[in-house]
């Protein structure tokens, strides 16, 4: 299994309308074969970190969402916020 995370921080302002756009999500990834679910995380910080963290079956499956269309609408607005991305291989449950 293959864990990604994507980290970025926004304004006190801001945290509000990214968690409900977050909630009210297209869900297009969602139909994406591999896909295994995606989490959304906010810290308790004046000027939270948001992590959303999505795991995938395997690299393969997310190779194939990384060249759809969807991915590089998601990344574009990704790249917006200053989001850093990283990838991991769960090793161990």
């Amino acid at each position: 299994m293959l864990v990604t995370i994507n980290r970025f921080r926004t304004s006190a302002e801001n945290a509000e309308r990214l968690e409900a756009s977050f909630r009210e999500r297209s869900r297009k990834v969602d139909q994406y074969e591999g896909f295994l679910g995606l989490e959304v995380m906010r810290s308790f910080e004046p000027e939270p970190e948001f992590l959303l963290v999505t795991r995938w079956r395997d690299r393969e499956y997310l190779k194939a969402y990384f060249q759809s269309e969807d991915f590089k609408a998601t990344r574009a607005a990704s790249a917006q916020q200053d989001a850093i991305f990283s990838m991991y291989e769960v090793v161990a449950q």
